[in-house]
């Protein structure tokens, strides 16, 4: 990736290995990825653009980025706080008319444009951080809430991802980045579909025809969206339930098991090249997108058009639409208390 088309809102990392990762103000994305194979071939494995304004007007807004303050849907684009009513924007394109608020609103997290600094940490490996101020009011999110999110580039090829969050009113917040990854290298052109994935759960977060929570956990084991043993993606697009026969692809919210530390949450595996992602995470659900909805109309890096299946989106996150849900874990922050969103993205080759 050229990084300099992005202009000087971009920030690049290198380790020791000539790994690079590539940032932008824009959302405070990650922009580009690029790592080796087992034959030691450096590509980018990021969907993604080589100019800013790509991103600006990019049928699909989220790549790389972070999304907030609450990703995924909430339902009739409201909640309640102790009895107070907040509106928010409908802006989700499922449901009939258009009821849902998807990913933050209209003018998220994913599309301001966030303040940056780039250091090296105590170990010199180098690190930048981006910080936002949500005013209160903002996409009807009630509270200002100061949000910091840092990108470490460690020198075992890992990218370790800090999001930090403190409010003065109590509001929901639920953060994570949209990256597409695509280990064949994105400037190949080839789908996701031969990725192989595991996910240690077979509990999926069901949801209705408009992709917002039942408040029902449903079990996947032994089924086609069963990761917890490895499965080719494009075996699992086969899948009949929810709708996935239909959409020819996914997008699925995983129920983890992460009380404690920073527990392995997928493996992410592209046999022909060796390339490996594990990701890492303190959160409790892994959001799948498996990319249908891409028709094409968006020209990626080096002229790469990005149709269904050209990149997959794990989404380390705290469960959807919990502000409706009192089964689920909560995600209001209240005044005084810390949010705090850690996960790591290992790169290795088999």
């Amino acid at each position: 990736m050229d990084s300099e088309h992005l202009t000087d809102n971009t920030v690049t990392l290198c380790n020791d290995n000539g790994v690079r990762a590539v940032f932008s103000c824009y959302g405070a994305r990650w922009v580009a990825m690029c790592v080796p194979d087992r034959e030691g071939r450096v590509e980018d494995v990021l969907l993604g653009f080589d100019h800013l304004n790509d991103y600006k007007t990019a049928t699909e807004s989220y790549y790389g980025a972070i999304i907030g303050r609450v990703c995924g849907r909430i339902s009739n684009a409201e909640f309640r706080i102790n009895g107070t009513l907040y509106k928010l924007a409908p802006n989700d394109i499922y449901g009939h008319p258009i009821r849902n608020h998807l990913h933050g609103g209209i003018a998220g997290f994913h599309c301001q444009l966030w303040q940056k600094m780039q250091y090296k940490n105590k170990d010199g490996e180098e690190s930048v951080s981006f910080t936002y101020l949500s005013k209160d009011g903002e996409e009807g999110y009630p509270g200002n809430l100061n949000v910091s999110v840092i990108y470490t580039l460690t020198n075992d090829n890992a990218l370790l991802m800090e999001c930090k969050a403190v409010a003065d009113q109590c509001t929901p917040v639920n953060l994570t980045n949209h990256a597409f990854f695509n280990l064949h290298g994105v400037d190949r052109g080839k789908n996701i579909l031969s990725h192989r994935l595991t996910i240690p759960s077979w509990h999926i977060i069901e949801c209705d025809e408009e992709l917002v929570p039942t408040g029902t956990i449903v079990s996947v084991k032994n089924t086609l969206l069963d990761f917890s043993k490895s499965r080719l993606i494009g075996e699992a697009v086969k899948c009949e339930q929810m709708g996935i026969h239909t959409n020819n692809g996914f997008s699925l919210a995983y129920a983890l098991d992460t009380n404690c530390g920073l527990p392995l949450i997928a493996e992410l595996y592209e046999e022909q090249n060796g390339r490996t992602m594990q990701i890492f995470s303190n959160q409790p659900s892994l959001q799948v997108y498996t990319g249908y909805l891409m028709n094409g109309t968006d020209i990626g890096k080096k002229g790469v058009r990005y149709s269904v299946s050209a990149g997959v989106a794990l989404e380390p996150q705290g469960y959807p639409d919990a502000v409706h849900q009192s089964n689920f874990p909560s995600v209001l922050l209240k005044p005084g208390d810390m949010y705090v969103h850690r996960s790591l993205y290992r790169f290795t080759t088999q």
